[in-house]
């Protein structure tokens, strides 16, 4: 009996250290879990890719400003994106005290892609302003169904309102800056011990285009974007704690060529690289990230034909000791629990196990679609599924915990040229 109740207090603490410490973005893209237009309605069928010649306008306004200027007009565009993660956990029973395995109740995610951009060069000003927004960052994941998870699963959500600038220096080289107001809401999902909180953020994002002819490069740099959750995780009996997360800063580099068959085959490709382990609260989980990515767009009359590659490395801190963000401990109604290596391991599988490596995205458009100024682009996207261990334990791989995870997603939107 004495056995027995110490397994079930050592149970409760630590259902109560997983759902309270730790949001669960576990499973969202292959940026860690920031998104960088790879579900834009025209880049999402280039893995992403814009960089250097976007193809959408909620691509130039969240991705490097200074593209803008290669928008003329006025530009609004409307649609969304549908993503769906899938993650499958198998756990030897070694940290949560009872062996399971379960897919998690995620369901699918959309993501509104809503952008405007209008061209100063009626008023005499060599430059093009733009607005938009869209989900940065963020997803969810859940294991609540079997009992042996001890309830792990919460959501984490970043909205972007972004508004930018990019000015036309000289006829090959552009300068651009655009500013991030962001609205992130956590829900750690245990309410005796954590509590549904939101905080606003702001992120500054600077960039430069260079064309030489048929030939664009491309390069930005954004800030880390912080947010400060108060009170929300209790770590005594009379205190709580506030958990300062920081998305990463990130630079990137991209170039683009549109000589071959006649200028109707565009070729460009990505490179960015996230430094996770700067960022507070996640230098913690995740060491810094580099991800690639290539797309092709071919032009035969009213359609666009779209097809891209990414590759991202697997961010997971293998070092990881804990404690998380500066927490050493939570707390319940049965005592405190440290974050010790192995209950930080268990939530690197369960809620931070973003993982993907390869990445595939197929596209289209269509211009004159109902009527002559509005384009329809439509793209798909799937991650390859990946799997690796955490901790020692068990399982057939050596560790106490597996995860395999795999995702799709596709959207549309509808762009009025004006």
């Amino acid at each position: 009996m004495k056995n027995s109740t110490h397994k079930s207090r050592h149970a409760s603490l630590l259902a109560v250290a997983i759902g309270s410490i730790f949001s669960a973005n576990s499973i969202a893209g292959p940026h860690g879990y920031d998104l960088h237009n790879t579900l834009s309605p025209a880049s999402g069928g280039m893995a992403g890719t814009s960089l250097a010649r976007p193809q959408d306008v909620t691509s130039s306004v969240f991705g490097n400003p200074a593209t803008l200027t290669q928008f003329k007009g006025t530009k609004f565009s409307f649609g969304a994106t549908f993503y769906m993660p899938e993650v499958e956990l198998t756990h030897d029973g070694s940290i949560t005290g009872t062996a399971f395995s379960e897919d998690s109740g995620t369901d699918i995610f959309a993501v509104p892609n809503t952008g405007i951009t209008q061209d100063l060069r009626g008023l005499g000003i060599p430059a093009t302003i733009g607005l938009g927004l869209t989900a940065v960052s963020g997803i969810g994941a859940e294991f609540r169904g079997d009992p042996g998870s001890l309830g792990a699963g919460a959501e984490f959500i970043i909205l972007g309102v972004n508004a930018g600038l990019g000015y036309e220096v000289s006829n090959n080289l552009s300068l651009g800056a655009a500013a991030t107001i962001s609205f992130a809401e956590l829900d750690l999902g245990l309410s005796s011990t954590s509590a549904a909180t939101h905080d606003i953020g702001l992120r500054a994002t600077f960039g430069a285009t260079y064309d030489s002819g048929p030939t664009t490069v491309g390069a930005y740099y954004q800030t880390e974007l912080k947010h400060t959750f108060d009170n929300q995780v209790q770590t005594s009996a009379t205190s709580y704690a506030s958990p300062e997360i920081e998305q990463p800063a990130n630079i990137g580099f991209g170039i683009a060529n549109d000589s071959l068959m006649g200028g109707n085959l565009l070729l460009a490709a990505d490179i960015t690289h996230k430094f996770w382990d700067d960022s507070k609260f996640w230098q913690d989980v995740y060491d810094d990230q580099t991800v690639f990515s290539m797309g092709a767009q071919l032009t035969s009359g009213n359609w666009k034909y779209r097809i891209g590659y990414g590759y991202g490395d697997d961010p997971t801190d293998t070092g990881t000791t804990g404690p998380i963000g500066g927490i050493s401990q939570v707390f319940s109604n049965v005592g405190p629990i440290p974050l010790n290596q192995g209950v930080t391991q268990y939530i690197q599988a369960t809620q931070a196990e973003v993982i993907y490596k390869h990445r595939l995205t197929v596209g289209f458009g269509y211009q004159g679609f109902i009527a002559p100024p509005i384009d329809l682009d439509v793209q798909f996207g799937w991650q390859f599924a990946e799997d690796r261990d955490y901790g020692t334990g068990n399982l057939s791989g050596g560790g106490h915990t597996n995860a395999e995870t795999h995702s799709w997603h596709t959207g549309f939107a509808l762009t009025w040229n004006l």
